[in-house]
């Protein structure tokens, strides 16, 4: 199985984590602004024992517009997951969580 991630948008603040049951590890975190464009890609097998894992994506907002962009390809496919706001809230916006194979 392979899972892997490819990061292209982050405005303000996005944390990667993976966990399962037994642990958590820290795939990401990435600080960036003023609508700037990204560019991290990590297969997470390379990162990461098998398994099966929640993978959640916190997209932290410092103040004004939000923008996250993150594509995960998991078991051959891809998805893209995506969150802008232009007048976002300070804090956490955006917190998706999915399940990815390793």
């Amino acid at each position: 199985m392979t899972a892997s991630i490819k990061i292209s948008a982050c405005d303000n603040e996005l944390r990667v984590i993976a966990s399962t049951g037994a642990f958590s590890a820290e795939i990401c975190h990435i600080s960036s602004g003023n609508n700037d464009t990204v560019a991290y890609a990590v297969n997470l097998g390379s990162v990461l024992p098998g398994g099966t894992y929640s993978l959640t994506m916190v997209g932290i907002n410092w103040g004004g517009p939000a923008r996250f962009s993150v594509e995960v390809t998991n078991n051959g496919a891809v998805t893209p997951y995506s969150f802008e706001k232009k007048d976002a809230a300070i804090g956490v916006v955006w917190s998706p969580t999915i399940i990815v194979n390793v």
